[in-house]
C-alpha cells in the first residue's frame, strides 16, 4: 500500500507553528494561553527633600578654599549651676559661728576693725550683747567684740556655770556688769611692752554680776557672806580659761577680773585671784 503523502507535511507544519508561537510577544502569548515569566518590580525612586529657600537679603557664604578642613562645630558652653544663696551672718568658719549660736550667743554686726595697728586684728571676730538661756536671757551692759573661739567659751561659761550658780542662790542671772572686750593696747595699758590679749579679742574684763532678785555682786570685796559665791565663780573661771587675774594679783586688777585663753608653753595656766 502506498503511504499517504500528507503525514510528513503535517509534522513539518506543526514544528513551524511552535517556533512562531515562541516568538510572539507577551500579549500574544497570553491570548494564546501562555503566561510570560514574571519579573521583580523595580524599587521606587525616593526623592530627597529640597532645602528651604534662602532668606532674601543675606549675602552668600564664601566658599571654603579647596583642601581646607571643615570647621569644627562649636562646643556648647557648659551648663553653670547657680550657687545657692548664702545666709547672712558673720563671716568666718561656719563651725565656730554655728557653735556660738548653739550655745546661746546672739551675734551682732561686727564693727569696723581699727586700722591704726595691724597687730590688733581679730581672727574670726564676733560681737554680741545677749546670751539666750533655756529659761530667759543674760545681758551684757555693753556689747563686746571677741575672737570667735574665745566668745564660745565665754557664752558657755555664762550659760552653764553662772546660770547654775544663780540657781543655787534661788534666783536667775540677769546681767554682767563692767564688761570689756577688744581694746587695741599694750598689756595693762602700758606705753610699751607686749601687746594685750584684749588687742586680738582674746580677753574679757568683768566687774560684777546682777541677779533678777535685784542683788548685785561685786567680784572684788571682803564681805564674808559673799566669799562662798566668789570662790565658786573662781573655780568655774580657772577651770575653763587659761588666765584669770583679779584682786590680789596686781594693782591693775584690784577691782575687776581679767580672763583670757592665752596659749603658753607646756600648757601653763594662770589663776591669780585672792578671794576674801
Amino acid at each position: 500500500m502506498v503511504g499517504s503523502p500528507t503525514r510528513p507535511f503535517r509534522s513539518t507544519a506543526l514544528a513551524l507553528g511552535l517556533v512562531a508561537l515562541a516568538l510572539l510577544p507577551a500579549e500574544a502569548q497570553q491570548r494564546q494561553g501562555r503566561r510570560p515569566a514574571t519579573k521583580a518590580p523595580a524599587p521606587p525612586t525616593v526623592l530627597a527633600p529640597l532645602p528651604p529657600p534662602r532668606p532674601s537679603g543675606l549675602s552668600p557664604a564664601a566658599p571654603a578654599p579647596a583642601g581646607a578642613p571643615a570647621p569644627a562645630a562649636s562646643a556648647a558652653p557648659p551648663t553653670q549651676t547657680a550657687e545657692p544663696a548664702k545666709p547672712e551672718g558673720p563671716a568666718g568658719p561656719p563651725a565656730c559661728y554655728g557653735l556660738f549660736a548653739e550655745r546661746g550667743g546672739v551675734a551682732l554686726p561686727v564693727p569696723a576693725a581699727e586700722a591704726s595697728r595691724p597687730e590688733c586684728a581679730i581672727e574670726e571676730p564676733v560681737s554680741f550683747r545677749e546670751v539666750e538661756l533655756p529659761d530667759g536671757k543674760v545681758t551684757l551692759d555693753s556689747a563686746v567684740t571677741l575672737r570667735c573661739a574665745f566668745a564660745v567659751e565665754v557664752v558657755g561659761w555664762i550659760r552653764d556655770d553662772l546660770a547654775a550658780l544663780a540657781q543655787k542662790e534661788k534666783t536667775k542671772l540677769a546681767k554682767l556688769v563692767g564688761v570689756g572686750g577688744q581694746a587695741c593696747r599694750n598689756r595693762n595699758g602700758a606705753a610699751a611692752g607686749p601687746i594685750s590679749e584684749h588687742a586680738n579679742g582674746n580677753a574679757l574684763d568683768l566687774f560684777g554680776l546682777a541677779f533678777e532678785n535685784g542683788r548685785n555682786i561685786a567680784l572684788a570685796g571682803k564681805e564674808p557672806e559673799l566669799q562662798p559665791l566668789r570662790e565658786a565663780i573662781q573655780r568655774s573661771l580657772c577651770g575653763r580659761f587659761t588666765t584669770v587675774i583679779g584682786p590680789g594679783a596686781d594693782a591693775s586688777h584690784k577691782d575687776h577680773l581679767h580672763v583670757d585663753l592665752r596659749q603658753r608653753s607646756r600648757g601653763f595656766r594662770m589663776c591669780q585671784w585672792s578671794v576674801q
